[in-house]
């Protein structure tokens, strides 16, 4: 089951590769701090003048997409996948 979220949340990202490789590695939502265990796809897009880096990540028992705004600088749960 997919829920859409769409809602902004914290998110602990560590940069490499000359400030040019970001990866995610745990964010909050709801309360609750969630480890990402795995990043399993990642795509960028456009919009204006912002590139919107999404993240497709696990934290071994759901997925979620995440994403970060260059512009804005706003990190954003965009859906989770649950198995039920």
């Amino acid at each position: 089951m997919i829920m859409e979220i769409h809602e902004t949340i914290k998110v602990g990202a560590i940069f490499g590769d000359n400030n040019k490789k970001l990866k995610p590695v745990w964010f909050v939502w709801s309360g609750r701090k969630y480890s990402v265990r795995e990043i399993t796809y990642v795509w960028t897009e456009r919009l204006g003048k912002a590139s919107i880096h999404h993240f497709t990540v696990t934290d071994g028992s759901s997925l979620f997409v995440i994403s970060y705004n260059t512009d804005t600088l706003i990190w954003t749960l965009r859906s989770i996948e649950t198995a039920g």
